[in-house]
This record gives C-alpha cells, sequence and structure tokens, in this order.
C-alpha cells in the first residue's frame, strides 16, 4: 500500500518537536525506509534547520493543524500599514515575517496549501530603471548610481531622493503631461505640485503635468497606485483611469487597473466619486468600486489590509488559484510562469508574498507540499 504522504510529513513534523509517540516513531521509522519518503524527510529537515525554527515548532501545540494556525494569525492584533489601520491579514503578515516560509504549510487533508512566497531572486532577470518621460520626449533614469540627487533636465529641477520624486519647473510646459514608469520588482513615489503624494506599485505608471492649470487637477494611472490627495475644494482632483473616471476633493485612496477591462478604486478616507459614461456612484470610507467594461459600478467593502499591503512590500491572498498567484510573480519578479502541467494553475493556496524573501523558498514548498518540480529557462519558469 502506498504512503500517506501528508500523514507521514505530519509525523515528521511531529518528530521535529519531539511530541512522536513511541508507536508513532516505529511507524515513521518504516515509513522512511522508501527511498522517496526519505528524501522528503530530508528536504523538510533542511527548510526547518534553524534553531529559531526548531523552537517555533516545539512552541505549536500538539493536534493544531496548519489551517487552525491561519485562522489563529488572521485574529490577532491590529498592525498599521503607513498611517492606515490595518486588521487581520496584516497581523498574520506580523506573524509570518517572523515564522518564514516553512511554518505556513497546510499538511492537512485540505486542498490548500499555505506558503510564505518572496519576490527577490538571484533568478530573476535583469532589473529596469525606474523612468520619468517628459514631455520633450527626453527620459530620465530615476534609479542608478543617481538615484539619490538633484539635477536640472531642461527647465525642471528633479530632486530623486529615498525612491521618491520631487520637481520644480522653472518655465514652460507646466500643463504638458509626462509619464512616470515603474517597472517589475520595483515600487516609487512621486510628490506632485498640489502636495498630493501618489505611490506607484510594480509595473504601472502615472501621467501628470508638472504643474495643474484651469479648474481642475487631472492624472491618469495604469496598474495600482495609492493617492493621498491634497484638499482644494476649488480644484477637484480627477484620475483617470482605461475604464472610468475617479474624482475628488481631498482623500486618500487606492486604485487597481492591472485587470485588463476592471478597475478597482478603494477609499481610506474622505469622498470619491467613480465616474463611467453611464453612472456616477460617491463612495464612502471603506467602500470599494469595481468598473468592469460594459457593466454597471458595483460598490462593496474592503480590507484595507489586504488592497494596501503592497505599500509594505507585501501582498496575500485567499484561496488564490497559482494562476492568480503568477500575474503578480509577473510584476514583481519580471518572471513569466508556464505550466507544463496544466492543473498546477489551479492548485489553491493561502500566501503572502514578500519582495524581501528569494522566490527559491516558494518553489522549495511548492516541490514538498505539491511534489511540483520547476527549471528556470532565463526569465521564463517551467512548472512541471
Amino acid at each position: 500500500m502506498q504512503p500517506d504522504h501528508n500523514h507521514i510529513k505530519e509525523l515528521y513534523l511531529q518528530r521535529l518537536m519531539d511530541k512522536l509517540t513511541e508507536q508513532e516513531e516505529l511507524e515513521l521509522d518504516a515509513a522512511m525506509e522508501d527511498p522517496g519518503i526519505r528524501q522528503m524527510c530530508q528536504e523538510l529537515d533542511e527548510l526547518y534547520a534553524s534553531p529559531e525554527m526548531r523552537e517555533l515548532l516545539r512552541e505549536k501545540p500538539t493536534g493544531t493543524r496548519w489551517n487552525e494556525l491561519m485562522e489563529r494569525m488572521i485574529e490577532r492584533e491590529d498592525e498599521p500599514v503607513r498611517h492606515m489601520a490595518i486588521r487581520n491579514w496584516a497581523a498574520a503578515a506580523t506573524v509570518l515575517l517572523v515564522i518564514g516560509v516553512s511554518t505556513w504549510f497546510l499538511w492537512g487533508r485540505t486542498q490548500q496549501q499555505s506558503i510564505n512566497l518572496s519576490a527577490a531572486t538571484e533568478n530573476a532577470v535583469k532589473s529596469y530603471d525606474i523612468r520619468l518621460k517628459l514631455y520633450s520626449g527626453e527620459e530620465v533614469a530615476l534609479t542608478g548610481p543617481e538615484s539619490n540627487s538633484s539635477r536640472l533636465v531642461g527647465d525642471v529641477q528633479l530632486m530623486s531622493e529615498n525612491k521618491t520624486l520631487r520637481y520644480q519647473q522653472r518655465s514652460g510646459g507646466g500643463s504638458l503631461w509626462n509619464t512616470l514608469e515603474v517597472p517589475a520588482k520595483k515600487d516609487y513615489k512621486i510628490l506632485l505640485s498640489d502636495g498630493t503624494v501618489v505611490t506607484l506599485n510594480s509595473s504601472s505608471s502615472l501621467r501628470f503635468p508638472f504643474s495643474f492649470t484651469g479648474n481642475t487637477r487631472e492624472v491618469e494611472v495604469r496598474g495600482e497606485a495609492y493617492f493621498e490627495v491634497a484638499k482644494n475644494a476649488e480644484k477637484p482632483f480627477i484620475v483617470h483611469t482605461p475604464d472610468g473616471d475617479i474624482r475628488v476633493l481631498g482623500t486618500s485612496f487606492n486604485v487597481n487597473t492591472y485587470q485588463s477591462g476592471k478597475t478597482t478604486a478603494s477609499l481610506v478616507e474622505g469622498s470619491i466619486k467613480a465616474i463611467t459614461g453611464r453612472e456616477e456612484v460617491l463612495l464612502k470610507p471603506d467602500q470599494e468600486a469595481t468598473f468592469k467594461t460594459g457593466q454597471p459600478i458595483a460598490v462593496q467593502g474592503f480590507e484595507k489590509s489586504r488592497a494596501l499591503s503592497w505599500m509594505n512590500g507585501v501582498c496575500f491572498f485567499e484561496s488564490a488559484g497559482m494562476n492568480v498567484i503568477a500575474d503578480v510573480i509577473d510584476r514583481w519578479y519580471d518572471i513569466k510562469i508556464v505550466y507544463d502541467n496544466p492543473a498546477i494553475a489551479g492548485y489553491k493556496f493561502n500566501v503572502r508574498l514578500d519582495k524581501a524573501r528569494p522566490l527559491e523558498e516558494f518553489l522549495a514548498v511548492l516541490k514538498i507540499a505539491k511534489e511540483v518540480n520547476y527549471k528556470f529557462e532565463g526569465n521564463i519558469l517551467h512548472l512541471q
């Protein structure tokens, strides 16, 4: 009879916690006569190699399954994301930052696995510069040796420091549009001329003028961005997206346009109006509006921790398919995933993506938890 791999995994983890009974020790020793089982246990041993990890395992209550650990994490106390109060998922983020990748396995017989995934990897291909495309056609790299500097480019003084761009227009071109482009794996912040702060996620862009003229302040966003809009009752702030517009006076909100034909605006504080060609909807704090091409605007509540955690370099998913997670891997790693086994695209995970951790951690867990192999071909990752 074929051994139950999930059961053997649980037994081995119990051994690492010094909690096996004599009968279970005999059962595990017998199972490890199988070379495949022995290899699996060796890989588990490597993941739990550090004394800190072993200590955390020993503190885990006997019989507590990994999905119960997940539920406890979600119920912990609040944690701030920048200046916003974040609940539930942010608490899980705090725990995960300490525990690391290996304690987030769901080794139980459920279909989901919980994993700590990260986005900094030695296998990642070249990193791209954050670029500012000026209205004049000139392009300026904002990363690299001069990432913290002040320089005069044409008639504009650019000041980049601590992943933030400030500028001062000297003459001319004030109302013409410029484009700030943030590539995969990066994020960046810009202070607009009116005092509005915009934080851009990976694979995102912002079109904006160096100064706002007329009766409105207008910008255009692609990808994802968080806006902290300076108040000016006489000049509404308008964000153009591919699927509609967002009109505000002064507020904080997130805009996500990653999915083609869909824009989501999530309001943190203040008020915004979601506008399409057919309707206008006023939002209150803790509400978000979703515009889909050809459909009415949908309004629902949202969790700030999910919508805004990317600003802390992490992203959370609940019951997410591997195909959904792959989209974020593409943006954060600049790595494309190819499914040599199409079934892998539908595997479900409760997952935390962290830009500060290596991709190999996720791949090691994927191999153990789901017996998925992988290989790299340039910036293509094959899952088998």
